[in-house]
């Protein structure tokens, strides 16, 4: 008997950005509200699954109005410090979603303005391409 396989694609119109912090997750949200002038509030743990598809819960905080959305995420869940929303990047400690905003700016000019956010130690762009967990960034 013959087999389908459905595949489901996606579209990932949002950006990731990697943060390299030693801030615990409400400092850091802090910052980033002064930084950027944002009003990141600590929202309902997200829930993602790991490799083994075993559910994993994520700290998350998140920033919206008319143009757009921003979402913040520790990269280790707190009760399993080995389970990561984002495991092909465990040397980021948090990511950063944006969704909408920024978008009509050239995106160094996003990196310029968060690199000189206190608490952010590094920060990078994340490539969707080649990024197998990108499904956990999905609500």
């Amino acid at each position: 008997m013959k087999k389908t396989k459905l595949i489901v694609d996606f579209e990932y119109d949002f950006e990731l950005l990697g943060i390299t912090s030693s801030a615990k997750f409400h400092k850091l949200c802090w910052s980033l509200n002064k930084g950027l002038h944002t009003h990141l509030v600590k929202i309902d743990d997200h829930v993602a699954h790991d490799k083994a598809g075993k559910e994993m819960v994520i700290l998350n905080a998140k920033h919206e109005d008319e143009s757009c959305e921003i979402y913040l995420y520790k990269n280790k869940s707190p009760e399993n410090e080995s389970q990561l929303i984002l495991p092909e990047m465990p040397h980021f400690d948090y990511v950063l979603k944006i969704i909408g905003c920024f978008q009509t700016f050239a995106s160094e000019e996003v990196l310029k303005q968060l690199r000189d956010v206190k608490y952010i130690e590094y920060i990078a762009g994340i490539s969707m391409d080649k990024l197998k967990s990108r499904d956990n960034f999905l609500h």
